[in-house]
């Protein structure tokens, strides 16, 4: 085998020769080694290496600027929408679905029907007894006609001429009687006929002053009474007409659709549901150490990974509590633990941003 060569050979390329080398001491008794020429040259070659690493290493470091300091810290959360799951208040069959999902709507705009065929008839049948009631109450109203007080008064005049021709045959008979020519009976007969001719005035008359008089109050009462139940039960039944139809609560987009046409759907099932893209938030989570940084308005900037650019936020609320709060504080480490919840409402007027996304939240004047 042959020998192997020295560092210094391999480094310099020439073939390695033997030179002596002894250890001696210096004037402090420490111990040096003493190589001979070749060795010298390769450790001489060794340093300069490391000299020009170390040189490299300080021109690169010195070259490179120094960071900027970091802004203020991001908190992070998670990009969520404002939704309203819509459906029916009363059961029945779908009639119409006036939206696909991903379309636009407006606040009040109708979206789905039901079919209401069963259920126009009774408010047809309410309406009705309403109008009855309401012709009623403004008959009384009305008060009596002239005519019909020209009939009571008629009336009690044939009466009073038939009580006269009576009280002239009952004189005659009478008479009669006086000379034994007639019975007592007819006399008591003729006497009967007179007294009901007389009662049967009377009434006419009593019956004239109440038309005089007009309907009473309670009669009035009775029947403004009819009217508003007539009423009440109309409305009622055009409000659960309304249930039939069914429109969206706010402005946004139909994020899911969950019924179709002719399906059976139960009192208060999901149907459609309804976000507003527009304007979603996200909920960030401050170290109870700097809660007195966020406040309500403070504008702020979220970013995502998925853009180059954040989006303009505010802070819309602060909520009261803390969370995460442990039941006893003992030590500063648990009050750590303590943060506030801050809800940031984004305005994200092309919707880019998805639900679930997470985003980064830099308020805008708070310290780092």
């Amino acid at each position: 085998m042959g020998r192997r060569k020295s560092t210094a050979a391999s480094l310099t390329g020439t073939p390695e020769r033997a030179y002596p080398s002894r250890m001696i001491k210096n004037a402090q008794g420490n111990d040096f080694a003493w190589f001979g020429p070749r060795e010298a040259a390769g450790v001489l070659l060794i340093c300069a290496y490391a000299g020009l690493a170390v040189a490299l290493g300080s021109a690169g470091c010195t070259g490179v600027k120094a960071a900027a300091p970091q802004g203020p810290e991001a908190f992070q959360g998670v990009v969520e929408h404002e939704d309203r799951s819509v459906g029916f208040e009363v059961g029945g069959r779908i009639l119409s679905v006036g939206v696909e999902r991903g379309e636009r709507v407006k606040a009040g705009q109708v979206i789905a029907k039901l079919d209401d065929s069963l259920e126009l008839p009774l408010r047809d049948m309410r309406v009705a007894d309403l109008h009855t009631a309401e012709a009623q109450l403004a008959l009384l109203k009305a008060g009596t006609r002239v005519e019909d007080i020209r009939s009571a008064e008629a009336q009690i005049a044939s009466v009073q001429a038939q009580e006269g021709i009576e009280r002239k045959n009952l004189e005659r008979t009478e008479t009669l009687y006086g000379r034994g020519s007639i019975s007592l009976s007819e006399v008591d007969q003729l006497r009967a006929t007179v007294d009901t001719t007389l009662e049967r005035k009377r009434s006419l008359e009593e019956q004239l002053k109440g038309l005089k008089r007009g309907p009473r109050g309670e009669e009035i009462s009775a029947a403004l009474a009819r009217v508003e139940a007539a009423t009440a039960a109309v409305a009622a039944q055009e409000a659960r007409l309304s249930r039939f139809t069914l429109s969206a609560l706010l402005d946004g987009d139909i994020v899911d659709v969950h019924v179709k046409p002719g399906e059976m759907v139960a009192p208060n099932a999901l149907a459609l549901t309804v976000a507003d893209l527009e304007h979603p938030y996200v909920d960030v989570f401050v170290p109870q150490s700097r809660g007195a940084e966020v406040r309500v308005g403070m504008s702020a900037s979220v970013r995502v990974d998925s853009m180059p650019k954040p989006l303009p936020g505010k802070v819309e609320h602060v909520f009261p509590k803390t969370e995460f709060t442990p039941r006893y504080l003992f030590s500063e480490g648990e009050r750590e633990n303590l943060v506030l919840r801050a809800r940031i409402r984004i305005d994200d007027p092309k919707h880019t941003l998805h639900a679930g996304l997470p985003a980064f939240v830099t308020l805008n004047g708070a310290s780092r």
